[in-house]
């Protein structure tokens, strides 16, 4: 599907909040879940009037999303030229894993330490769907048990460093035949469980995720793409404390 199909989107989608404040996220989540699904694939065009034609929403909310999404690394852009799909490529997701293998595991760490009766609860049913209905993704699972987790933690300079980066990995897990393997049903499972329960378990099975994945990408130079290289630097404040913003409303 091309955004220049218009007429193959769904055309029952009721209108988007007239909250500004909101409308700008929930267009940024419609424009993430499509290209992280495929639905929009690597390398196609995004037309604004085409997205706000689909929406029913004005262009500011758009382009702020659409810049949202520069930032993560899933969109590029030439100003006054093309918007369009970042396209997959081995080298930056191999800067992204480098980048997660030091964010990770201080990340669930403490989840694991500062998770509420509630957190486990949402934790606990978002595993129970993914055990009793089989149209559940089991990688859209395991980005909503990671959102859970950087949401509890106190850290958010962490947590927001983490989302710079961790969407681009996603993405590869969700298009790469010879990678979907990785984040199988009973894996996401154990890894909701263990992070609902507080189980370490949880922080080793992020570690082999990622070692997974790079063995799969194989011997390839790290790009050292910008995002990946700010991601980095972010690293060093990890000790500061930043409360009250949650990751996905960091840009909201």
């Amino acid at each position: 599907m091309t955004i220049d199909e218009v007429s193959t989107f769904p055309t029952g989608m009721p209108a988007l909040t007239a909250d500004r404040r909101l409308l700008r996220n929930d267009v940024f989540e419609v424009l993430l879940t499509r290209i992280l699904n495929g639905g929009f694939v690597p390398g196609e065009r995004l037309k604004d009037a085409e997205l706000t034609s689909w929406l029913r929403v004005s262009r500011t909310p758009v382009r702020e999303a659409l810049s949202r999404l520069v930032t993560l690394g899933l969109v590029k852009t030439a100003p006054n030229r093309f918007t369009c799909v970042a396209p997959l490529v081995d080298a930056e997701i191999a800067d992204a894993i480098m980048v997660l293998r030091r964010l990770y595991p201080d990340a669930i760490a403490e989840a694991l330490r500062l998770r509420t009766d509630g957190d486990e609860l949402e934790l606990r049913l978002v595993a129970g769907r993914l055990e009793r209905d089989e149209g559940v993704s089991p990688i859209e699972t395991f980005q909503r048990v990671l959102l859970i987790a950087l949401a509890s933690i106190d850290n958010q300079v962490l947590a927001e460093a983490i989302e710079t980066v961790h969407l681009r990995v996603l993405r590869y897990l969700y298009l790469t035949p010879d990678a979907q393997h990785i984040l199988c049903r009973e894996r996401v499972l154990d890894f909701a469980r263990a992070v609902a329960s507080g189980d370490d378990a949880a922080v080793r099975t992020v570690e082999t995720v990622l070692d997974d994945v790079a063995a799969v990408i194989g011997d390839v130079t790290p790009a050292a793409s910008p995002g990946a290289a700010a991601a980095a630097a972010a690293v060093a404040p990890v000790g500061a404390v930043v409360r009250g913003v949650t990751p996905m409303a960091a840009a909201g």
